[in-house]
Parts: structure tokens; C-alpha cells; sequence
């Protein structure tokens, strides 16, 4: 489980996000208590978490083609930089009184401009670092590291926000990018430096990674579930659970326990992904979808708050194992040179629905109440998993086939494969 930490460079990269996920799990709980402070509208917090969504969802292609175009560690050195100055320049405003909604807005969208360049690029970098046999348990420990270091960053975030105030919170997560940076800065400059020939300009490079998804029905086919998923059940929570909290519930400390609660069920997930490897993946996955459903059910009445984080736990654990799984199929499947362009794509489909979501789960709480809503989202959660389940193309996604080295077939030659040689390559 442990056995990517002996190689030197992932455990600098390991270290380095390990610092990083501290601050990350600081910053969405004292942005949303600090917007509720300055306007008491979960409208408006619905715009400012949809402001570090919009660039991801803008950029994110471009990301992708600039982490199999350019070094990966130069390209997430550079989005490093960006998010601390943003979350630096927040945690001043923060501090000194000065913050304005609009002010928010602008600088989440600078630091979410700084993760749409660093996540396809990681997507890339772990596989050059980890190797492609090893690459389930280097994503499982990443998982682990972020549900550990929330567990404490929640808490701590809890009381900042009680205390002190969201702006100290932030602070702490501008420092952490430039923890990051410094482990990235230790791994050698030949790290994922093999690229592509550049003949192709940077929208054609782009135009590659879609192809490649488009040619994988099992990656598309969960972009879409991902997409929908985020629309009807993690957007309104995300949106709609701080200002239960605040309202209903005592405010940070509960949400803060709430957070902590979902950050333990991601450190069991980020075991179960280690260490289980099962043999219809994409159905896995989506079975253990399923969890995230009891979260915002158990929002819309409220439950006791205790009773809520067991819910968030389940919700993190499906969300580690859903992800480990996926991920790892895709860094398995497809060809190195082209891993942040498709990932990037992956990462679009995935996104593309929240903000919608997200601006849409305040009005609708303002017209039909909170608790509908919530109680909504819930049952729309179970039915899409369920259909997705369904469909036939989900049950031929095996992992009965060695890491990915021969190369794939297309979604027409699949059959004739399986019946030659009594093995389906899955796409």
C-alpha cells in the first residue's frame, strides 16, 4: 500500500500536496462563513463558490494541453504561484475589513484559473512518478493524505472562524501553495520531460484529448454521470449545507464536525481504493455513489448534527473510491503523452454541470425552501446512479487485464476481441 513512497520523487510530490490539502480544506469553509458575515445570502455564497468554479470549467481544456505540451512540473509550479498570491491577497482583505463581494468574486477567480493549470498536469505527472503499476495505491495514498489532513484542517478552520475569523484561515492556504512549490522545486527537471512533437498548435492538441475520451464510451459515459450528479446532489450541498448550518444547526462548529465527518469517510476510502481492486470497476464505482445520497437527505430536515456526520462519512468514502477507481483507469488506459489533454476533458465533463447547480440551488431554496431542495436532491441522486447502472457498456468495464501497456481497441472491435481471445479489452 505504502510502496510509491520508496521512490524519492513521488514522496516529494506526496509531501508537498499532503501541505497543500491542509490549507485547500481550510479556505471553503471560511470563504462561505465569511460571506454569510458580510451579506447573510446563500445567493451569494452560491456566487462566490461559483467563481472558483468558472475558470476550472473555462480553462481546464487549455490546462490540459499545457501539461502534455509544456514540463508539467514547470506549468504546476506557475498555478502554485497563482493561488497563493490570490488566497494571500483574500486573507488581507479578510483581515483588515476591506472585503467586498465583488472582491471575493474576482480573486477566486484568479486562484481557480492557478487549479485549472495545476490539476491536468498532476493527472499526468503521478504515472511519470509513481509508475503505471503502482499508480492505484499512489492515488489511494494522495486520497488519504487530503481525507487526513482535513480531519485536522477542519477543525482547526472551525475555531479560526470562531475565533479569530475566516481571513487567518486563508492565510494559512496561501502558505501552503508555497510549500507545495518547494517540493515541486526538489523533483528533477527530466521528471515527465518526454512530449509530444509540437506540430500541432495548442487547440488542435486539445481537439487530441477530446478524441481520445470520445473513442472510450466507458469515459464518457461517466462524464455524463458525474456531471448530472454534481448538478442535483453535491452542488446543493455545497451551497445550501453551511447556511443549514449556520441557521439551524450553530454555524462553523457544526459544519466544521460535518467536514471532519466527511474527511474521515475519504480516509477509509483512500484504504478500500489501496487495497481493493475489483473486477467490474465502473460498477464499483457507481454502486458506492449510492452513499452520497443520505447527506443531503438528512440536511433537508435537519438530523442531529451527529447523525449528519456519519452521513458525511459515507459521502466521503464513496467520493475516494469513486474517484481512485476512475482515475485510475484513465492513467491506466491511455497513453502517457496524452493523459493531462484527456484528463482535462474528464475533469470538464465532471464540472461542467455544478456551477450551473450552484447558481441555481439559492433561488430555488429562496421559491421552494431549503429542505425541498435538499430532499430533491437526494432522490435524483439515486435514480440517475441507478440508471447509469443500467447500462450495458458500464458491466464490460473489467479490470481482469494487466496495467495498460498493449494498445486499445476501438468500442467496435471489442466483442470480436472477447470472442478471440476470450478476454474483453475494456474501453
Amino acid at each position: 500500500m505504502t510502496a510509491p513512497l520508496a521512490t524519492r520523487s513521488f514522496r516529494h510530490y506526496y509531501l508537498g500536496q499532503t501541505a497543500s490539502a491542509f490549507g485547500d480544506a481550510l479556505t471553503p469553509l471560511a470563504l462561505a462563513f465569511a460571506v454569510l458575515d458580510l451579506t447573510g445570502s446563500p445567493a451569494d455564497l452560491g456566487i462566490v463558490v461559483l467563481s472558483t468554479r468558472v475558470p476550472v470549467i473555462a480553462l481546464t481544456l487549455l490546462g490540459g494541453a499545457f501539461g502534455d505540451r509544456f514540463p508539467r512540473r514547470s506549468v504546476m509550479l506557475l498555478a502554485d504561484a497563482t493561488r497563493s498570491l490570490a488566497h494571500g491577497l483574500t486573507a488581507a482583505l479578510l483581515l483588515t475589513g476591506t472585503a467586498h463581494l465583488w472582491t471575493l468574486v474576482a480573486l477566486q477567480l484568479v486562484a481557480g484559473t492557478g487549479s485549472a493549470l495545476f490539476n491536468p498536469a498532476a493527472m499526468g505527472l503521478v504515472p511519470s512518478l509513481a509508475g503505471k503499476e503502482r499508480l492505484q495505491e499512489a492515488n489511494s495514498l494522495l486520497s488519504i493524505s487530503r481525507s487526513a489532513t482535513s480531519i485536522a484542517a477542519l477543525g482547526t478552520g472551525g475555531a479560526l472562524v470562531a475565533t479569530a475569523g475566516p481571513g487567518w484561515a486563508v492565510l494559512v492556504d496561501a502558505l501552503t501553495f508555497l510549500v507545495s512549490a518547494a517540493f515541486l522545486r526538489l523533483l528533477p527537471r527530466a521528471v515527465a520531460a518526454e512530449r509530444t512533437p509540437r506540430r500541432a498548435g495548442l487547440l488542435a492538441s486539445i481537439g487530441e484529448g477530446v478524441r481520445e475520451v470520445a473513442g472510450r464510451s466507458w469515459l464518457w459515459i461517466w462524464i455524463v454521470h458525474v456531471a448530472l450528479t454534481n448538478l442535483i446532489a453535491v452542488a446543493p450541498v455545497l451551497v445550501l449545507g453551511p447556511y443549514v448550518a449556520d441557521e439551524r444547526l450553530g454555524g462553523a462548529p457544526a459544519w466544521s464536525a460535518i467536514g471532519i465527518g466527511y474527511a474521515v469517510g475519504g480516509l477509509a476510502g483512500g484504504v478500500v481504493g489501496a487495497r481493493w481492486r475489483p473486477a467490474r470497476p465502473m460498477v464499483a464505482a457507481l454502486a458506492f455513489f449510492l452513499l452520497m445520497a443520505p447527506l443531503p437527505a438528512l440536511l433537508a430536515v435537519p438530523a442531529p448534527v451527529w447523525l449528519l456526520v456519519a452521513a458525511a462519512g459515507l459521502a466521503g468514502l464513496q467520493l475516494v473510491v469513486y474517484n481512485v477507481l476512475q482515475t485510475t483507469a484513465l492513467q491506466r488506459r491511455l497513453p502517457e503523452e496524452v493523459v493531462a489533454r484527456a484528463g482535462s476533458v474528464v475533469m470538464l465533463g465532471a464540472l461542467v454541470a455544478a456551477p450551473l447547480g450552484m447558481a441555481m440551488s439559492g433561488p430555488l431554496a429562496a421559491a421552494w425552501g431549503g429542505d425541498t431542495v435538499l430532499a430533491l436532491s437526494a432522490g435524483l441522486d439515486v435514480v440517475f446512479t441507478v440508471a447509469t447502472l443500467l447500462v450495458p457498456a458500464v458491466w464490460r468495464v473489467r479490470d481482469d487485464l494487466p496495467d495498460a501497456t498493449l494498445p486499445e481497441l476501438a468500442d467496435g472491435a471489442e466483442e470480436a476481441e472477447r470472442d478471440g481471445a476470450g478476454t474483453a479489452v475494456s474501453r
